[in-house]
């Protein structure tokens, strides 16, 4: 194994994707009305698939840090909902299964070739 000091910046160097999910990046996602704007300003998409195939193209692993979705029972019990997580409940954001709690197309994980990694689903707070 090659010592700190003689790895390239590429040995230790990974993208973070967090939450690339049709329900926010999609136009069609329910999600999307509330960032829509911002991603229009910002050009995200285009920007998402840039850096997707540069890494790719490099080497370099992407880690997929996928918001928890929603399925029945998931808030049961949950004593103190904040807006957003009230919001999921009510609305079944990112529902399982459905298609808006899919990656958007371009953004999917490559275990095999890339060797990405898709970190367990996360909840806001709790």
């Amino acid at each position: 194994m090659a010592s700190p000091s003689s790895s390239s910046p590429v040995d230790r160097t990974a993208l973070v994707l967090i939450d690339v999910y049709n329900e926010f990046l999609h136009p069609e996602g329910k999600i999307n009305p509330f960032v829509s704007e911002s991603m229009a300003k910002t050009n995200t998409l285009d920007h998402l698939q840039e850096v997707v195939k540069a890494a790719r193209k490099a080497g370099i692993p992407i880690y997929y840090s996928l918001h928890q979705q929603w399925k029945e029972g998931n808030y049961q019990g949950w004593l103190h909902m904040n807006p957003t997580t009230s919001g999921m409940s009510q609305h079944r954001l990112l529902q399982e299964g459905s298609w808006g709690a899919e990656i958007y197309p371009g953004l999917e994980p490559d275990v095999f070739g890339n060797k990405d990694v898709v970190v367990s689903k996360h909840w806001n707070s709790r």
